[in-house]
C-alpha cells in the first residue's frame, strides 16, 4: 500500500486540496489561527474609496498530478486532473496601494485510481459533492479578496472563507495562499522603480513529511507592458526518514529529492500572470513496517496558466501533456536557489 498524491494518512487518494490549485506544495504548513468566515459582494472588493482606474482579467488554469509507484507487483499510476476559471479584478486604491477580487466562474476535476475514480463540476448543481472534494466546493462558490500593503511590497487578504484558509491574513500564509491559488507573486523593485525578479520564496513543511521548498526567480524577458520569469525550485529535508500512519499499518519514507522548472509572464504593474507553463517531480522511498515491501513513488506536477476572454465559454479544458509512468525523468536532487 502506498501513500497517495497528498500523502493522506487515511488513503491511497490522489487528489487535489486547496493548496493543489498552484504550484505549491498539497501538505501542512505552519500556520497561525484560523480567521473569521468572510464572502466576497458584488460591488467594490474591499469597500473603501479607490480612483476610477481598473481591470479584469480572465484566467484558466490547469493542473494534472500524476502518481507512479513502483511496487512488488510492478508500476501502478494513478492521476488527478483539475481545472479552474477564474476573474481578477484589480483597482487603485486613493493610498496608491491595489486591491483585488477573485470570482470563479467553474471549477472542474477528476481522478482516475487503480481503485476506482471520481469527478467535480461547480456547474452541476444536481450532482452530489463528494467529501474529499468539499474545499473546491467552496471555492467556487465563495472566491476571496485582497490587497497590497507597504507601497505594494506586502500582500494582505481581506475577505476569504475561514474553510479555505488559516493563518495569518498579513504573513507569508496569506502570501502564498494567493500564490497557491492564482499564481501571483509581488515583483522586486529598482532604486529607478523598475520591476524586477521576485525574492526567493522558502516553504517549510512539518507534516506529514518534514519538507523545505525552496523557489527562486529570474528575469527572462520585458516588455509591453509585462515581464517573463524563469522559476526554478528545488525539494529538500533535514529528516533523513519519518515514520508514518497508512491504513493497515506503518511505514518509514524518506525523501529523495525534487525540483520544479517552468515560467510565467506577468502584468509588471499589479502582477497578475499572463501566461504560466511548469513542471514539479518529487521522488519519495517508502518501506512498509513488517514486511519490508519497498515502494518507490515519483509525483509529477505540470501547470498552465492562460488568459481567455472575459465573456469566452467554460468549456471542458484541453490537458496538458504529462509524460508515461515508465518515461517520467527522475531528473537532479534539486536546484540550488
Amino acid at each position: 500500500m502506498g501513500i497517495g498524491g497528498c500523502y493522506s494518512e487515511s488513503s491511497d487518494e490522489l487528489t487535489f486540496d486547496e493548496s493543489d490549485l498552484l504550484l505549491d506544495e498539497p501538505l501542512s504548513s505552519e500556520v497561525g489561527e484560523v480567521q473569521g468566515p468572510g464572502r466576497p459582494g458584488s460591488g467594490s472588493p474591499l469597500g473603501e474609496d479607490r480612483s476610477e482606474s481598473g481591470s479584469k482579467h480572465a484566467l484558466v488554469k490547469r493542473v494534472t498530478q500524476t502518481l507512479s509507484q513502483l511496487t512488488p507487483d510492478g508500476i501502478e499510476t494513478s492521476q488527478a486532473q483539475m481545472a479552474a476559471w477564474f476573474d481578477v479584478s484589480v483597482e487603485t486604491m486613493s493610498d496608491g496601494e491595489l486591491s483585488y477580487g477573485v470570482v470563479y466562474r467553474r471549477i472542474t476535476y477528476s481522478e482516475k485510481l487503480p481503485g476506482g475514480s471520481q469527478s467535480y463540476d461547480s456547474n452541476d448543481d444536481t450532482a452530489a459533492v463528494p467529501a474529499a472534494l468539499a474545499n473546491l466546493s467552496e471555492l467556487s462558490r465563495s472566491g476571496f479578496t485582497f490587497r497590497t500593503r507597504g507601497d505594494r511590497t506586502e500582500l494582505e487578504l481581506a475577505i476569504v472563507p475561514s474553510t479555505l484558509f488559516s493563518g495569518d491574513r498579513k504573513g507569508t500564509a496569506a502570501a502564498e495562499f494567493i500564490y497557491d491559488r492564482i499564481g501571483l507573486v509581488l515583483l522586486g523593485r529598482s532604486a529607478e522603480s523598475l520591476p524586477t525578479a521576485p525574492v526567493m520564496r522558502t516553504r517549510r513543511i512539518v507534516s506529514p513529511i518534514p519538507m523545505e521548498f525552496s523557489t527562486r526567480f529570474a528575469v527572462k524577458a520585458s516588455g509591453s507592458g509585462t515581464i517573463t520569469l524563469d522559476v526554478f525550485g528545488s525539494v529538500a529535508t533535514s529528516q533523513p526518514t519519518t515514520d508514518i500512519k497508512l491504513v493497515g499499518g506503518t511505514a518509514t519514507v524518506s525523501l529523495k529529492g525534487g525540483y520544479a522548472f517552468g515560467d510565467m509572464t506577468v502584468d509588471d504593474h499589479n502582477c497578475v500572470p499572463r501566461r504560466a507553463d511548469w513542471n514539479r517531480y518529487v521522488d519519495i522511498s517508502l518501506v512498509k513496517a513488517g514486511s519490508g515491501d519497498r515502494i518507490e513513488q515519483q509525483k509529477h506536477e505540470v501547470v498552465t496558466i492562460r488568459g481567455i476572454e472575459a465573456n469566452a465559454p467554460n468549456d471542458l479544458p484541453e490537458q496538458p501533456a504529462v509524460a508515461p509512468a515508465a518515461a517520467v525523468p527522475s531528473g537532479p536532487t534539486g536546484v540550488t536557489p
